[in-house]
C-alpha cells in the first residue's frame, strides 16, 4: 500500500517554492502518493512553471487561498483542507511547510488522523525586521502548536537551538538540510551573461542574489564594498533582486559615488547571473538554509557570508569561503579584500565549493524526508 502524503504550502515563492517542488517530485518518483495544497496569493514563477510538471509526475494539486498573517479566512482554509482529507480517505502524513502551512497542518491534525510534520524554513519569531512584540506573538503561537507536532524538520544546526527555545523537544526535532539539483539547464557562457549584465570581462565581480529587504542586509554589503572599492578599481558589485529597500539602496549607491560600479538589474534568474560572478556575497541578518549558497557553490564560487542559518554547514571558513559575524562590516570588507587581491585564492576556494556542494543533493534531502515519513507511519 502506497504511503499517502499531504503537503500544505502558503509561502509559494522563492526557496520554499523550490523546496516543495523538489520534495513533491522526488517523493512521487519514489512511489509515494503526493497531494499538494497551495495558495495562489504569493505564488511566483517557480511554482507556476512547476505545477504542470508536478501533475505530470502524478502529484495531485489543489488551490486553496491562504494569507500570510493570521486572518479570519484561515477558518475557511482549514474547512477546505478538512473536507479534502475526508473526501480522499485520510493521509499517513500531513506536512505543513513554512509558518502558515505549519499552523494549518497542526490544526488539521486535531480534526483528522495522520502524523503531523512541520517545516518552518525560517522561524518568524526570530525575524530581525519584526518588532519585539510581533516576534513574541509568533513565539507564543509556536509554543502552543509545538505539542501538536509529531516531527519538526529544521534545515540547519542553527535552527535546532531556535526550535528548542520555542519548546520543541529533542525527540521532535529532525535535521534535514536543503538539497540542490546539481544539473543546470543554463547553457549561457560567462561571456554571454556578462554582456547581458553590462560587466566587462576584466572586472572582478562580487555578486549578491536575494530579496532587497532587512533580513538580507544589502546595505551591509554595499558599505563593505565601498570600503574596498578604492583599492580594487577593477572590482564591481552586482545586486540581483528586488524588494522594499531598492529605492533607498539606489540612493545610497549614488551618494557613495559608486553608480558606475554597483549594478542593480532587478529580479532575474539568480543561478543564471552567478555564471558571471567571481565572488558570491551573502550578508544576511537571518537565514534558514539559503538555496543561493548551494547555487553559488555549484557555480564554483568562493563565498563571503555572515554566520547565520546553514552557512557554517556549507562554508568551511578558509577553505571555500569566509564566514564573518553578523553586522560586522569591517570583517566582511576584509574578507572581500582578500578574495579581490588573490585570483589563485578565488579559484582554489571556488573549486572547493564545487566539491562540497555534492554533499547537499536533492536525492539526499528527499531520501531523508521519506525515511522520516516511513518512521512516523510505521512503514
Amino acid at each position: 500500500m502506497k504511503l499517502k502524503v499531504l503537503q500544505i504550502l502558503e509561502a509559494t515563492g522563492g526557496g520554499t517554492a523550490r523546496h516543495i517542488v523538489d520534495i513533491c517530485q522526488g517523493l512521487a518518483l519514489r512511489g509515494v502518493e503526493v497531494h499538494l495544497v497551495y495558495s495562489p496569493l504569493r505564488m511566483d514563477n517557480i511554482l507556476v512553471q512547476a505545477l504542470p510538471e508536478l501533475e505530470k509526475a502524478g502529484v495531485r494539486c489543489l488551490e486553496v487561498p491562504m494569507r500570510r498573517p493570521p486572518h479570519p479566512s484561515d477558518l475557511r482554509a482549514l474547512f477546505m483542507l478538512n473536507r479534502y482529507v475526508r473526501e480522499l480517505g485520510y493521509f499517513d502524513i500531513i506536512h505543513g511547510q513554512s509558518a502558515k502551512g505549519g499552523a494549518l497542518a497542526r490544526l488539521l491534525g486535531m480534526l483528522a488522523p495522520g502524523r503531523i510534520v512541520y517545516s518552518p524554513h525560517g522561524f518568524v519569531s526570530f525575524y530581525p525586521n519584526y518588532s519585539g512584540l510581533l516576534r513574541r506573538f509568533y513565539a507564543f503561537i509556536e509554543s502552543v502548536l509545538a505539542p501538536l507536532t509529531d516531527a519538526i524538520v529544521v534545515v540547519s544546526k542553527w535552527q535546532i537551538n531556535e526550535a528548542a527555545i520555542l519548546h520543541y523537544t529533542h525527540n521532535q526535532i529532525r535535521l534535514i538540510p536543503n538539497g540542490l539539483d546539481l544539473h543546470n539547464d543554463n547553457v549561457c557562457s560567462r561571456l554571454e551573461v556578462r554582456k547581458k549584465l553590462h560587466i566587462g570581462l576584466e572586472q572582478v565581480t562580487i555578486g549578491f542574489v536575494g530579496r532587497l529587504a532587512i533580513p538580507k542586509s544589502p546595505f551591509m554589503l554595499l558599505e563593505a564594498f565601498a570600503q574596498v572599492a578604492h583599492n580594487h578599481p577593477q572590482a564591481c558589485l552586482v545586486i540581483v533582486g528586488d524588494g522594499p529597500l531598492r529605492t533607498e539602496l539606489e540612493a545610497r549607491v549614488n551618494a557613495l559615488g559608486l553608480a558606475d560600479r554597483v549594478f542593480l538589474p532587478g529580479f532575474i534568474d539568480g543561478r543564471w547571473a552567478m555564471r558571471g560572478f567571481d565572488i558570491f556575497a551573502l550578508p544576511s541578518e537571518y537565514e534558514g538554509f539559503p538555496y543561493v549558497l548551494l547555487e553559488a557553490m555549484a557555480e564554483s564560487l568562493p563565498i563571503v557570508a555572515t554566520c547565520v542559518g546553514g552557512t557554517d554547514q556549507t562554508i568551511l571558513d578558509g577553505e571555500n569561503g569566509f564566514v564573518v559575524p553578523v553586522g560586522d562590516v569591517m570583517a566582511f570588507a576584509g574578507a572581500l579584500d582578500r578574495l579581490l587581491s588573490d585570483e589563485a585564492l578565488r579559484l582554489r576556494m571556488g573549486a572547493q565549493s564545487r566539491l562540497r556542494v555534492k554533499e547537499f543533493s536533492v536525492d539526499k534531502m528527499v531520501d531523508a524526508t521519506l525515511a522520516l515519513y516511513r518512521e512516523l507511519a510505521g512503514r
